[in-house]
């Protein structure tokens, strides 16, 4: 299928690839997936299925909803070669080399997509000059670490970021909350929370942002609409609201565990020392009352997500907090 896209379009995933194949973060990314290095959700076998593989398989729910992330890295499945690198397992087949080198890529340039997006918006909303915007970027990749990179959270946070990019206009900021619904329902339940929670609080947020966070909230219906349609069978303690409690009596037993501290408690407190060195500045876009989400998003884990989740879920949120605080350090820095 990708002998049939317009030459401007080959040309460009062409070039995307040959980026890709240059740059030894991909082939670190590649590595830590292909040797299941950290524990992560296996997307490999879905791309597969997309491609009609005989080693596909449809996942269970909420992976099997997220068609769109991985239909996003298709192309690269035929794009890019199998990979051979030292010590890959013999039982590896080829097929499933592709496929996890193809979602590595996609991890890779989305990463390098939020970067390219938050520099206009840093820039814009938070007044930054083109250095500390570029180092916002830079810092959006250092933070993206502490999601699950090696599957398909990066897009999730470019698209965030992107949401932040067009949110000044509403048709674009819906557009891209109704493509979110089949890429990953992080996307929309995040910036249904932010957005409904600016709104509440401040009138002019409400004049301003009311159409977005309508956008949102519909995004979000959207999604559980589609859940409850399809109904596919996973992660069925989600749905089920008498499961609720044992979900977070557990959860709060595994964030005091070792694991529970490096994976959970962490990537918090980091984001929030993030949040707090921006505090003092409002923006046209960002203002304090956005700590909120922090603790919002945890308990959207606690409720939600199981066990080792909830430090990934929370960067999530990251894009909303990279602008006040290089804000607060150019400020310091020419003062």
């Amino acid at each position: 299928m990708v002998r049939h896209l317009t030459d401007a379009a080959r040309f460009t995933l062409q070039l995307a690839a040959l980026a890709v194949l240059l740059s030894p973060f991909f082939f670190v990314l590649y590595r830590l997936e292909i040797f299941s290095t950290l524990p992560r959700d296996d997307y490999a076998p879905y791309l597969l299925w997309l491609d009609r593989d005989s080693l596909g398989a449809l996942p269970g729910s909420p992976y099997v909803y997220r068609l769109l992330s991985v239909a996003i890295a298709w192309p690269f499945l035929h794009l890019l070669p199998a990979l051979t690198l030292s010590n890959i397992p013999a039982d590896i087949p080829e097929a499933t080399r592709r496929a996890t080198a193809a979602l590595a890529a996609l991890s890779y340039l989305a990463v390098i997509a939020a970067g390219l997006f938050a520099v206009p918006m840093l820039r814009r909303e938070c007044g930054l000059d083109r250095a500390h915007a570029m180092l916002g970027a830079g810092l959006l990749w250092v933070l993206v670490w502490y999601t699950q990179i090696t599957a398909i959270d990066a897009l999730a946070l470019m698209m965030i970021t992107l949401g932040l990019r067009v949110i000044r206009t509403p048709a674009l900021f819906a557009a891209m909350l109704a493509v979110s619904v089949g890429v990953n329902e992080k996307i929309a339940l995040l910036l249904a929370l932010w957005l409904v929670l600016r709104c509440a609080v401040s009138a002019p947020d409400r004049a301003a942002l009311w159409r977005q966070a309508a956008s949102a909230c519909a995004a979000v219906v959207a999604y559980a609409v589609l859940v409850r349609l399809l109904h596919l069978p996973g992660n069925e303690y989600q749905l089920e609201p008498r499961q609720f409690l044992g979900t977070i009596t557990e959860n709060l037993g595994a964030y005091t565990t070792t694991r529970g501290l490096l994976l959970n408690i962490l990537p918090t407190v980091l984001l929030a020392a993030l949040a707090l060195c921006g505090r003092h500045a409002d923006h046209r876009l960002f203002a304090r009352i956005d700590l909120l989400m922090i603790p919002a998003m945890l308990l959207v884990a606690l409720v939600l997500t199981h066990m080792y989740q909830a430090g990934r879920l929370v960067m999530h949120a990251a894009p909303l907090f990279v602008g006040p605080a290089l804000a607060a350090l150019q400020a310091k820095r020419s003062g």
